[in-house]
């Protein structure tokens, strides 16, 4: 797989998460030094690191959030973008409403089934052990990964300054 750093995706992320991104990337590219495993899990983890910190930085950005939230160790991108959290369980950190209302419900539903595949259930364990990844599959989680954050950053209004100039 190929990288293209010049991407406004990865021109949005800090250097942590970029760094994150070009771990992932690296391993994608050794697939001839690490065959015969069971589980590819271990490429998708810092791609999936990288995207939980595009969603905390878009956040961030967009107001959503406080610095000290995104700072903090206490908020959480699988319960802030659950579309099926009870309405009398919703408090300030619930955020899909307004990120469907900022990018459309196609879109808030595009950025919870990306955490849920390429996060969630590749970094939890399942008793019935039918969530190991194969080379490719890890490869395509890490696009649809990729994919997510393109597909926000072509919706953010260039013309507002987010941080990195996109």
């Amino acid at each position: 797989m190929e990288l293209q750093k010049n991407s406004p995706w990865y021109e949005y992320l800090d250097e942590c998460q970029r760094e994150l991104v070009n771990v992932s990337f690296s391993l994608t590219n050794k697939k001839n030094e690490l065959v015969g495993l069971k589980d590819y899990s271990f490429i998708v983890f810092p791609m999936a690191k990288a995207y939980e910190g595009f969603l905390k930085k878009l956040f961030l950005d967009l107001q959503l959030i406080s610095k000290e939230t995104y700072e903090g160790r206490r908020f959480r991108i699988g319960r802030a973008l659950n579309p099926d959290i009870r309405s009398y369980q919703r408090d300030d950190d619930w955020l899909y409403d307004n990120v469907s209302v900022r990018f459309g419900e196609e879109m808030a539903r595009q950025l919870w089934e990306t955490w849920l595949t390429c996060r969630n259930r590749v970094f939890h364990y399942f008793s019935d052990c039918e969530e190991f990844l194969d080379f490719d599959e890890a490869c395509k989680r890490i696009k649809v990964m990729e994919e997510a954050m393109q597909a926000v950053a072509n919706k953010l209004d260039k013309r507002q300054n987010y941080g990195n100039a996109i």
